[in-house]
């Protein structure tokens, strides 16, 4: 076994970090190289450790590799059960899987965890809409505005669930307000 200065190793764990946050582009394969190389060292807090297995499973989510990004989000909640990023990060796998009633599971403790945490209500309301309760979703949507009344994204889903609902002029006005706030709001909805 080689030894490293201590000044080496500061040196890699730095950059290590420096990936794994995205400090050095959003780039998926950098992300899951700097992760990985601070899990496998093993060092750090539970929720340092936590936080690097919740960032590599996102950058397995972007590539599409999603059994992958489940193992990292479920090691991430057992190494930190009480980080409300991990559950909301794994129910978007569990609705990518169309296993909607485990994603409203780990939504709903996300929002226990952080009651302020609109992508947690945003993406509950996505899963009640998929899984056809419409009800609940425009429930989660209006609560997604209140956080933030010009999000155009949750504007833009809220129609669709009205137009699902038969209530074309509340559906017009969301998306008519959506639009006038980001015109490429329709393509971004088709990413989830």
């Amino acid at each position: 076994m080689i030894l490293l200065p201590q000044t080496a190793l500061l040196s890699q764990t730095s950059k290590a970090w420096s990936q794994c946050i995205g400090r050095e582009g959003p780039i998926a394969d950098l992300v899951i190289e700097g992760c990985g190389a601070i899990i496998e060292a093993g060092q750090g807090t539970p929720a340092q450790l936590g936080l690097a297995f919740n960032n590599r499973g996102v950058a397995y989510r972007l590539k599409g590799e999603y059994d992958h990004a489940l193992d990292d989000y479920n090691e991430a909640i057992r190494l930190n059960p009480t980080s409300a990023s991990h559950y909301n990060n794994r129910g978007i796998i569990f609705r990518i899987k169309q296993e909607y009633d485990r994603a409203i599971e780990d939504y709903d403790r996300a929002i226990f965890l952080r009651r302020d945490y609109p992508a947690a209500f945003y993406n509950r309301a996505i899963a009640y809409s998929r899984k056809g309760d419409k009800r609940r979703a425009l429930l989660d949507f209006d609560v997604v505005l209140q956080f933030n009344a010009k999000n155009a994204l949750a504007l833009y889903a809220r129609a669709q669930v009205k137009l699902e609902e038969g209530d074309t002029t509340g559906a017009n006005a969301d998306i008519a307000a959506a639009t006038a706030i980001n015109p490429n709001v329709a393509d971004e909805y088709k990413k989830f």
